[in-house]
């Protein structure tokens, strides 16, 4: 290649500019006899100049650290146009400039000529470009930029296509609906979803005749967003078509049809729901009963009372769930025998509702249900009167203080309390015999009110039972009671430091004044005075059905949601332990960290006490997420125990239920008729020896499966466990 320095003076000029004529102060191409190429190099050395300049501007703008040197370089930059938005435009993409300072420049820099240079922008990889691209569009183009957003629907691009779809959408212009209706035939899947989303934010008859037409397209995701879309738009003219949706076999579509007609509210929807009440999907049976309960009317009832005759238990839950919450007196009747159900679930609900319509007739029936032999129909009439304060049930309630379930026994109690009579007072006081459901009458002594509560009330001041005097000691304090004072001192002299703290907190309340409580008890005192009557103290021994009931994963818990879930998770399972394990007369009971050691003098009450605590629980595990279920262990012995100064219980007896709770599928012997590893539950089980299955094995209702034989630490030989099944 030759060197510029040897080519001839022409050529040097040609690359390098002619040189300025003799005393002439402008310069003229055509008087020196340019050619066109030359003009074509000059106009192009000027447009790199001017680029530079620009660049230097925009440099100087990103440093400028005040608002009058920033409003300086912008009114330099103004001057050069386009070329200054394009350079703008270039830096903001090479993150040369923040996108504050990138959108007020091209804010003041941009006029409508600019529309093609922004637009592009929806598809740029930066997300902060499209951001300041999308606000500009959205502030000042919407009209010039929609043939332009309209074309970027078929771009390859995701970015351009669904920020075009958004600022579509944001718009809501009638203008664009044709356009997009003739596009829709022609389009892929995908286009036609974001064309339905935009015709949705549009509205308009034309725009729900594409959507409802929609329905029948070939492709099922399409199909899933006009279902969508017409339930946002609330158009009642798809309500048949939508109805037509609920008869498909997928899962999702009928979903998405129960959404878009729920939320379209209209009535003619009720009856086609109702076929999917018996559906075996279980969400779509509750987004229906849900749907019928919002939309449907009391026509709808002759159907929900026909339903309540299906042999399928779910369908006759949805269906008292609809009647429960119509309140249509016409359901009485069917709901007064849905109290016999066999499922529990069927006679709350029928109990709830009954209770909200209320009227003679129905008090009339539940009063007859006080006296029923079934224990269940009995509880669901103590229930309903706990709802309906209603006088005629005074006698029928206070002859449920002697039945045999104690459950049914403690409601009538409230219930009683609720009713305010004060015939109800002596039959109450008679109850402090009754060691499984006493701690609730000085609540309902309290409720009844008036002088003639406090000597009865007296009574219960000093019980045995710690939960007995708590709750009286508040009885008290609700009643104002301030001729209770003197006998309230002499609670703060109790062993227990929660009865002291509660009277402390009476004596307050009911003389202004702050009482400490006497000196706390030794510890030996304290056990002199805990160990119930009748039973040895340090070193008896005593043949004791002894349970274990353990948290699982109480470790795991913590570390993955901290201790302080943890040890909420524990309060719930102490508050649930507690009043069950007294009312099914324990003998000893103290925490284990994540659990609970508790005996029972006899068997049944142990299995009882199980079976409760999982229902109380259950109930709890329905109503949270899935970090906050409670997941229990049980195992249950009979054997001797041995008594320790403070009450504990030792031994091998005692060991072996521990043992039993741990046991896992590794562990298992199998022998015949036993599980096998994979089948042997690891949570959630109630587990026992030999000597409770033993026991058990002829008690009606109850039923065990033996599992297989387990080595057990520290104890010799191989042992049986069995695993309780069902009580009726």
């Amino acid at each position: 290649m030759t060197s510029s320095k040897a080519r001839g003076p022409e050529e040097r000029g040609a690359l390098c500019g002619p040189p300025a004529s003799p005393g002439c102060g402008l310069y003229e191409p055509e008087a020196a006899g340019l050619t066109r190429p030359f003009r074509n190099w000059a106009k192009g050395d000027k447009v790199l100049f001017k680029g530079r300049k620009i660049t230097k501007l925009l440099a100087k703008y990103a440093e400028a650290e005040t608002n009058k040197d920033e409003l300086r370089i912008v009114s330099e930059l103004e001057r050069f146009g386009k070329p200054a938005v394009r350079h703008t435009i270039e830096a903001f993409r090479e993150r040369k400039l923040i996108p504050e300072k990138a959108r007020l420049l091209l804010g003041k820099l941009c006029d409508d000529s600019c529309v093609e240079e922004i637009v592009p922008l929806i598809g740029e990889s930066y997300d902060e470009v499209r951001r300041v691209a999308k606000e500009m569009i959205s502030k000042r183009w919407r009209k010039p930029c929609l043939p332009l957003l309209i074309e970027y629907l078929k771009s390859p691009d995701f970015y351009s296509r669904a920020n075009a779809t958004e600022l579509l959408a944001t718009f809501k212009d009638q203008s664009c609906v044709p356009v997009l209706v003739s596009m829709f035939n022609s389009a892929d899947p995908e286009m036609k979803r974001n064309i339905i989303r935009i015709l949705t934010e549009t509205g308009g008859q034309v725009a729900k005749k594409l959507i409802i037409s929609a329905l029948s397209d070939e492709s099922w995701q399409v199909r899933l967003s006009a279902v969508k879309s017409l339930g946002k738009m609330k158009a009642p003219e798809s309500v048949d078509p939508l109805i037509e949706r609920l008869t498909e076999k997928d899962p999702q579509m009928k979903k998405l049809a129960l959404d878009a007609l729920g939320a379209i509210g209209d009535k003619r929807a009720g009856r086609p729901m109702m076929e999917l009440l018996k559906d075996d999907d279980l969400l779509i049976r509750q987004k229906a009963t849900d749907n019928i309960i919002e939309i449907a009317d009391s026509d709808i009832v002759p159907d929900m009372i026909g339903l309540m005759r299906d042999k399928d238990v779910n369908v006759k839950r949805c269906a008292a769930e609809v009647l429960n919450n119509l309140k249509d007196p016409r359901t009485g009747d069917v709901l007064i025998k849905a109290i016999k159900d066999s499922d529990w679930w069927v006679r709350q609900i029928a109990t709830d509702s009954l209770a909200q319509l209320k009227g003679d007739n129905i008090v009339k029936a539940f009063i007859a249900m006080t006296r029923d032999p079934d224990e269940s129909i009995r509880r669901c009439a103590v229930e309903f009167f706990n709802k309906v304060i209603h006088k005629s049930a005074l006698e029928p309630l206070i002859e449920l203080l002697k039945d045999q379930d104690w459950w049914v026994r403690e409601k009538a109690v409230t219930a009683l309390g609720q009713l305010k009579d004060q015939r109800a007072i002596a039959p109450l006081t008679e109850m402090i015999g009754d060691a499984e459901v006493k701690w609730v009458v000085p609540g309902a002594l309290a409720e009844i009110g008036g002088d003639e509560v406090l000597e009865p009330l007296k009574e219960f001041l000093f019980d045995d039972q710690k939960g007995v005097r708590i709750e009286t000691i508040k009885a008290f304090g609700k009643l104002k009671a301030t001729d209770a004072v003197s006998d309230l001192k002499e609670c703060l002299k109790d062993n227990d430091e929660d009865v002291r703290s509660e009277a402390v907190s009476t004596l307050k309340q009911l003389t202004g004044k702050v009482f400490k409580p006497e000196e706390e008890p030794t510890p030996q005192e304290v056990l002199q005075a805990a160990v119930p009557r009748g039973i040895a103290a340090q070193g008896a021994i005593l043949t004791e059905a002894i349970l274990v009931v353990d948290l699982c994963r109480s470790t795991e818990i913590a570390a993955r949601y901290g201790d302080s879930f943890a040890l909420d998770l524990t309060r719930i399972l102490t508050e649930t332990v507690t009043p069950i394990a007294r009312r099914e007369k324990f003998q000893f009971m103290k925490s284990t960290g994540d659990g609970f050691l508790i005996t029972f003098v006899k068997v049944y009450n142990s299995i009882r006490f199980a079976l409760e605590v999982f229902k109380q629980i259950s109930k709890h595990n329905e109503k949270v997420d899935k970090a906050a279920r409670i997941d229990l262990n049980f195992a249950i012995n009979l054997g001797e125990t041995r008594i320790d100064a403070k009450g504990d219980r030792l031994g091998v007896a005692t060991n072996m239920t521990f043992r039993v709770e741990g046991v896992r599928p590794e562990g298992l012997i199998p022998i015949e008729n036993g599980m096998a590893k994979e089948d042997m539950p690891v949570v959630n089980r109630i587990l026992v020896t030999e000597n409770v299955e033993k026991e058990i094995k002829d008690m009606e209702g109850i039923k065990t499966r033996i599992v297989g034989l387990f080595e057990l630490k520290g104890i010799t030989g191989l042992h049986k466990v069995y695993k309780l099944t069902s009580v009726e």
